[in-house]
């Protein structure tokens, strides 16, 4: 075990002595030399987490497949390179590092067959609907003396958090713009997130797509291209990924993007009420044009992949039926949730009642994150109710996405919730899925819970409670307007607060 520690600590301070160089190359050097210290260092970073998970591969631990030992190692991974880090049985169940066993089911996945076949994955895309998060996969596989695959580690990297740290290791002057694609143009990485998982090929200019097409063919080489601007630099491919690295200077004035909206509850509740309106318009219109045969599988799978592939928001499609037996989800990871009885859930036992679109209340999802579901029935050829479709939303996500291009004040805070007292949105995320009205940690702020009490009495209105600015443990006086979202009889209260005597 201490061979094994001590070659992790190899890998972790071999990728910080390529931090340290690529700095003083990118504060010394011209752009070749950048782009190269900068692929090396990416290429490090990968590549170490691909050995150490090798290495960990071939430890007792993993060949007898003890969860416990495996993990101890991989929580040491975790600590350098962020990422979801997990070790993935020959039927597709995996355990990780921090739900342990998560019930979910990878054996679908495209890599899935290739990884037990014992190649090793390097850098697969992963979107994940759950937490929202885009990662590249490096994964091992676990071989036996007799040269089966009886499990396999995996590291999924955030590539959010891996574009935060080039940024700032490398620090590029605003006339520069650099980005990451792999053999089919993705973009892998990219100077502004914004664009991770775009398709050069298919989603930028002509101009782009031609310089893109012949660089892949490349190992490096110089590069030019029209994007709302010339831009001109060089492009390399990643010493052991196939992934290619661009570091291009944009030529002229960059294209100023426009002005963020500063936070308004007048801007902000019509948007969210427009997005509720929409993911339930589209499940409506789908189920009519479908108009889908429910004694077939084949036809309901079909529906709720066309509903995952429409609205971004969906973290799962489900057809339940008449019974309340969850019998069809997607996407396939959620597969061995299938045939499981949930006609004791409040929304379910209410469709089975009494069929009718709605919006559930929040709870708990099986991923332990606050989730709403909006559902319709369905009905067969002769019109008897046969089931639902639901859809499992995560608020937290989709008002994410929406305050994306707005600007939040320091002073201001924005939070929604039911009139029961559960909090779905807050931008302090330890707060979502709290019940306002019952959880201890706000016993103690008797006029936040009488104004709360007022909120869920009024669908607009204002007021002031005392309660802790967000940056420290003082208490402060919050002023706070609310206005109201509503989607079948149910109701949110959206909350704008903000500190009126805090010193400009």
């Amino acid at each position: 075990m201490k061979k094994i520690i001590s070659a992790l600590f190899i890998f972790i301070l071999a990728s910080s002595a390529w931090t340290e160089e690529a700095v003083r190359n990118q504060q010394t050097a011209v752009p070749k030399t950048t782009l190269n210290a900068a692929s090396n260092y990416l290429d490090s970073v990968l590549m170490n987490t691909l050995r150490s998970l090798e290495l960990i591969a071939s430890t007792p631990e993993a060949k007898n497949g003890d969860w416990k030992g495996i993990k101890h190692y991989l929580k040491q991974l975790k600590e350098v390179t962020p990422g979801v880090y997990f070790y993935v049985m020959p039927d597709g169940n995996y355990y990780s590092v921090t739900l342990d066993y998560t019930n979910l089911n990878l054996s679908n996945r495209d890599y899935f067959k290739s990884l037990f076949a014992g190649n090793p994955v390097m850098g697969f895309p992963i979107y994940s609907r759950s937490s929202g998060k885009k990662s590249a996969l490096m994964a091992a596989p676990i071989i036996t003396t007799d040269g089966k695959a009886t499990g396999a580690l995996g590291a999924s990297v955030f590539l959010d958090e891996l574009h935060d740290k080039l940024n700032r290791e490398f620090s590029l002057p605003d006339a520069y713009t650099w980005f990451v694609l792999n053999s089919e143009g993705m973009m892998m990485l990219d100077n502004d997130s914004d664009f991770i998982f775009m398709n050069a090929l298919k989603q930028g200019s002509e101009s782009l797509h031609d310089a893109v097409s012949e660089a892949l063919k490349m190992q490096s080489g110089p590069v030019q291209y029209q994007l709302d601007s010339l831009r001109h630099g060089y492009y390399q491919k990643l010493p052991n990924m196939d992934w290619w690295m661009f570091l291009a200077k944009i030529e002229g004035s960059k294209a100023a993007p426009p002005p963020q909206l500063k936070l308004s509850l007048d801007r902000f509740v019509p948007d969210l009420q427009s997005r509720l309106n929409t993911i339930d318009a589209s499940l409506a219109a789908l189920i009519e044009k479908s108009r889908v045969d429910v004694k077939k599988e084949s036809e309901i799978r079909r529906l709720l992949n066309t509903l995952l592939d429409e609205t971004a928001d969906i973290v799962e499609a489900s057809f339940v039926d008449a019974k309340g037996v969850m019998r069809y989800v997607e996407p396939r990871e959620y597969k061995n949730f299938e045939n499981t009885d949930i006609n004791s859930q409040e929304h379910v036992k209410a469709m089975l009642q009494q069929p009718a679109p709605m919006l559930s209340r929040g709870f708990t999802a099986v991923e332990h994150f606050t989730a709403v579901v909006i559902s319709r029935p369905l009905y067969d050829s002769t019109k008897t109710f046969s089931g639902s479709i639901n859809l499992l939303i995560r608020p937290e996500l989709l008002v994410d996405s929406l305050l994306k291009n707005m600007t939040i004040p320091d002073d201001y805070e924005l939070w929604i919730m039911q009139p029961d007292g559960m909090i779905i949105y807050d931008q302090d995320k330890g707060e979502i899925g709290r019940m306002l009205f019952s959880d201890p940690i706000y016993s103690g702020y008797g006029n936040l819970l009488k104004l709360s009490k007022k909120i869920v009495s009024a669908p607009t209105g204002e007021g002031s409670y005392i309660y802790l600015s967000p940056e420290s443990n003082e208490k402060a006086i919050k002023n706070a307007i609310w206005q109201s979202v509503r989607l079948h009889n149910r109701e949110w209260r959206v909350v704008l607060a903000y500190r009126p005597y805090e010193e400009k």
